[in-house]
């Protein structure tokens, strides 16, 4: 399937890499259907582009990468919603926001996006009573990935 997108042009999307959002992402509940792309000139940065509406794409960015001891609560009801993925193959991702003073960009920390890469169902979580914030700033952490790298805790994108 080929898209045209605000952000990369015309893209080849394969079936089997379409993000399944039942309930779509808020506040765009409307759209249910993404694809992940992977920029090396934006590393650490993904893109979750929406299929539905090929102008909106979201900076995402695994926060295990930023945030090794990042312990996201995650619900049984959630994982049946998944398909009860194994805990280590499921993807996390946190909505990234880029700012025009790159030194003010931040990540949500208590929403983070839950993928079943088996299946391709995938979720936004809200964790109720989180210990983490919605705008965690993440400057500096990005700045060390970028120059130097960070262990990887998490699952690999």
């Amino acid at each position: 399937m080929k898209i045209n997108t605000l952000r990369f042009g015309e893209i080849e999307i394969a079936e089997e890499k379409i993000l399944n959002f039942e309930h779509g992402l808020p506040p765009f509940d409307h759209c249910q259907k993404f694809t992940l792309v992977n920029s090396e000139e934006t590393d650490p940065f993904l893109w979750l582009q929406s299929v539905d509406e090929p102008e909106l794409a979201l900076a995402v960015v695994n926060p295990f990468r930023l945030f090794p001891d990042y312990t996201p609560a995650v619900t049984d009801d959630i994982l049946d919603a998944l398909g009860n993925p194994p805990d280590e193959d499921i993807l996390i991702l946190t909505v990234a926001v880029i700012t025009r003073e790159y030194q003010n960009m931040f990540t949500n920390l208590v929403s983070p996006i839950l993928v079943n890469p088996h299946n391709n169902r995938a979720r936004q979580v809200i964790m109720d009573n989180s210990p983490y914030l919605t705008k965690t700033p993440i400057y500096n952490e990005v700045q060390a990935v970028v120059i130097g790298g960070t262990v990887n805790a998490g699952s690999d994108t």
